[in-house]
């Protein structure tokens, strides 16, 4: 979600990268991400012409649904907590991650260690995006995250300034940044020695799209589908599961990450007809996932022709 540069938007990130990022820093544990995402609601209440969009996206998605409204607030609330999610980075560890989040389907993770595999794992951009990320790491694990691309997002002086301290904070995680728009031999070795690596099946964050994509429908609307998961794991013998991030529905005060069960790959059939197949699966998934928690989905905004819809 892009809120428009201001002079009154540098004020406010002035404050929140400064003295509030304090503050929450010495907060209790997962007490920071419930402020923050209580933030990102009033900001969504504030911003009428904004949340107005993502009404009218959500609409695309649901036309018969009648809590868009309530829906939308709850996407502030979790655009919130994805951007400022970093703050809590440099605190997790091993034996504290689990007040920030919990996270079924480790035992797929554990099989693959098992067997000397490495494990791909697409996700859409839900909840805090890179939490899961940084629990893993924090566990001991080996993980990676592909990331990169051309920021085209035009910001003043000071949203440099905070976009460097996100990156500072982001890398007190126990976990490889790769550029995906670099070369990507460092990551298949990585696939190969049997790291996990986390590649988005969505969209990318405020810049140029990165790798392949082919048209399928998503919640009913032409969208580039991402086939990058699927080459990873076709060109290195890396399983592949499917994972999201939303409210944890049993403690609603934290977070939860699911891990699906190992998403089968053809390895004997030509590499076009495996993307083809896995740009099929992940419409799919993605339409199941979405509409079961679209509060959490951070694309909204870009639900629309032109933006993510084709």
């Amino acid at each position: 979600m892009v809120i428009p540069e201001s002079p009154l938007k540098d004020g406010y990130r002035r404050v929140v990268w400064g003295p509030w990022r304090k503050a929450l820093e010495a907060a209790p544990p997962g007490w920071d991400y419930r402020l923050t995402r209580r933030l990102g609601r009033a900001a969504g209440r504030a911003s009428a012409k904004k949340k107005a969009v993502v009404v009218a996206n959500l609409r695309r998605a649901f036309p018969l649904r009648n809590d868009l409204d309530a829906i939308a607030l709850e996407a502030f609330g979790s655009h919130f907590e994805n951007q400022y999610a970093s703050f809590a980075f440099g605190r997790l560890d091993g034996k504290n991650w689990h007040h920030w989040l919990r996270i079924e389907g480790l035992e797929h993770l554990d099989r693959a260690r098992h067997d000397g595999k490495g494990v791909v794992l697409m996700h859409p951009h839900m909840g805090p995006a890179q939490l899961p990320l940084a629990a893993l790491g924090a566990m001991g694990r080996r993980v990676g995250q592909v990331g990169g691309g051309i920021v085209e997002v035009e910001r003043s002086a000071t949203g440099r300034w905070a976009a460097a301290e996100r990156t500072r904070l982001e890398q007190r995680m126990r976990a490889t940044l790769h550029d995906g728009s670099g070369f990507l031999r460092g990551l298949l070795r990585s696939l190969e020695g049997g790291s996990i690596l986390l590649t988005a099946c969505d969209g990318t964050g405020g810049g140029r799209e990165l790798g392949r994509r082919l048209d399928r429908r998503v919640l009913g609307q032409a969208m580039g589908v991402p086939v990058t998961p699927f080459w990873l794991a076709h060109r290195t013998g890396a399983r592949l599961h499917t994972l999201y991030t939303a409210r944890d529905p049993l403690e609603p005060r934290r977070h939860a990450s699911f891990i699906g069960p190992e998403v089968v790959i053809d390895r004997n059939t030509s590499l076009d007809l495996a993307l083809e197949s896995g740009a099929d699966f992940t419409a799919a998934w993605l339409t199941l996932v979405l509409a079961r928690h679209p509060e959490a989905w951070l694309f909204w905004d870009q639900f629309q022709p032109g933006g993510l819809i084709r």
